[in-house]
């Protein structure tokens, strides 16, 4: 037998004291037409609302072509984490440290003629240790405490003050000082803490988001019907194919072709050479015309950095699409992927109409072709014949079979038997979340165990 193409193992769900999904094993081979299928309330939806990240579950794994479907835990999320945390340090120490007196000896301590980027970060650092800074004072430089409140010493030349100021770095040793490092080193530990922790819980609750799932190939329709009722049926499903049509891409040269395929290429590295190389010209010609760091050379430089990179943007956006074709490209390639689909349906008619005027029956089959359109290849159909028909109901079996001879994988709940036992290669079955018979429609008919979940026990004796 193939290896499976949806692997649910072990998967509990709990709201507080309510378990809605017990340990549930569940197996989808690629091809199937697989079915869940229990009493109301047995946890049906639940299951799928954690399979697909909408839900959390609380205990198991959810495995998608030999991989668990989580985000894995690697080098670059763990310098996320690092990189939130020095953030929020930084951040809490600034705070703590008070803002007026970072600015008072970062810049108002200097000549604006005087001033340089380079001695900036040196004084904002001397600050943040409660080190002894200098002060332009009335026409003389003093020699003042971190905090501004003592004056050490004054002089007549600035380098005279900042030789008193080296040698009374090292001497922090009264109170006011020693609290002041205490509660910046306190500040920037808890920042530090505050900014990992956050930063990791953050992604453990995105670690398994519906949009992670969904670029892994897993689309679904849901129980009530959730299809956009003031856009027509070919937008509806124009919205599902958002993440694999590329403007910039196709207008480079993909064809239409292509596109449907599957195969547009995503930007590389070349696409971002003009920019880059843009914004180290005009950063280079800043520092130059700006003698370096000094004088105005920093504010140029900053200048530069922005206005080009701005520039540089905008002729991005300018060859990908305003100078090519690549927007009628792609809107072609989708509407005609998007026909398909209405074909594929039997909604190809309805194209035009309001997705609110459609009958009930066909706005499930658009609410199918609007999945279809995300390209999955594993279909998810919560309670897809609710509300149909008799003949609804026929074709509706059609349409499932057409999709899984059409290369995807099928997982459904319904109610309606005689759907299930018609199009099902396998049925799991669930009571109050747990699952209690696993098999094919035949064995699944004559267990006596889902006969009396369904028909209770004296009717099941009866039965028997």
């Amino acid at each position: 037998m193939s290896a499976p193409l949806l692997d649910v193992r072990k998967l509990t769900l709990r709201f507080g004291g309510l378990v809605a999904v017990n340990s549930v094993d569940l197996q989808v081979r690629p091809g199937e037409i697989a079915a869940v299928i229990g009493p109301n309330g047995a946890g049906k939806t639940s299951l799928f609302n954690a399979i697909t990240g909408i839900y959390e579950p609380t205990s198991g794994e959810v495995w998608l072509h030999g991989r668990d479907v989580r985000a894995p835990l690697t080098a670059r999320v763990y310098a996320g984490w690092a990189a939130a945390g020095l953030l929020v340090a930084a951040l809490a120490l600034v705070s703590v440290a008070n803002v007026d007196g970072l600015w008072a000896a970062v810049v108002k301590a200097h000549n604006p003629w005087e001033f340089t980027l380079t001695g900036a970060l040196v004084d904002g650092w001397r600050y943040l240790g409660a080190e002894p800074r200098v002060e332009a004072r009335f026409s003389k430089f003093s020699v003042v405490s971190f905090d501004g409140l003592q004056v050490r010493g004054s002089h007549a030349d600035r380098s005279a003050a900042e030789h008193q100021r080296n040698q009374l770095a090292g001497q922090r040793a009264d109170a006011a000082t020693q609290k002041a490092l205490w509660l910046r080193w306190l500040a920037a530990l808890g920042g530090l803490a505050v900014g990992v922790l956050g930063a990791r819980a953050m992604w453990y609750r995105n670690r398994r988001s519906p949009q992670r799932v969904a670029l892994q190939g897993v689309a679904r329709t849901f129980q009530n019907i959730r299809l956009f009722h003031h856009m027509t049926v070919i937008e509806n499903v124009l919205v599902g194919m958002d993440r694999h049509l590329h403007l910039g891409s196709v207008g480079r040269g993909a064809t239409a072709n292509a596109a449907l395929a599957g195969k547009v290429p995503r930007r590389g590295a070349l696409d971002f050479a003009l920019p880059l190389a843009a914004v180290g010209a005009l950063t280079g010609l800043g520092w130059f015309t700006g003698d370096g760091v000094d004088d105005q050379g920093a504010p140029t430089v900053l200048l530069a950095v922005f206005v080009l990179a701005a520039l540089a943007w905008m002729v991005r956006i300018f060859r990908n699409k305003a100078l090519s074709s690549a927007g009628r490209v792609v809107e072609a390639v989708a509407r005609q992927e998007a026909m398909e689909l209405l074909r594929f349906v039997g909604l190809d008619a309805r194209a035009g109409d309001l997705a609110k005027n459609l009958p009930y029956g066909e706005q499930r089959r658009l609410e199918i072709a609007r999945a279809l359109a995300t390209r999955p290849t594993l279909l998810l159909l919560d309670e897809p014949a609710a509300g149909m028909n008799p003949a609804e109901s026929v074709e509706l079996m059609h349409l499932i079979r057409r999709i899984r001879d059409d290369g995807r994988t099928v997982l459904l709940i319904e109610h309606h038997m005689r759907v299930v036992m018609g199009i099902s290669d396998h049925i799991t079955v669930l009571v109050h979340g747990t699952p209690i018979a696993h098999g094919t429609p035949e064995e699944i008919r004559s267990n006596p165990k889902v006969i009396e979940a369904y028909l209770g026990t004296e009717d099941a004796e009866a039965h028997g």
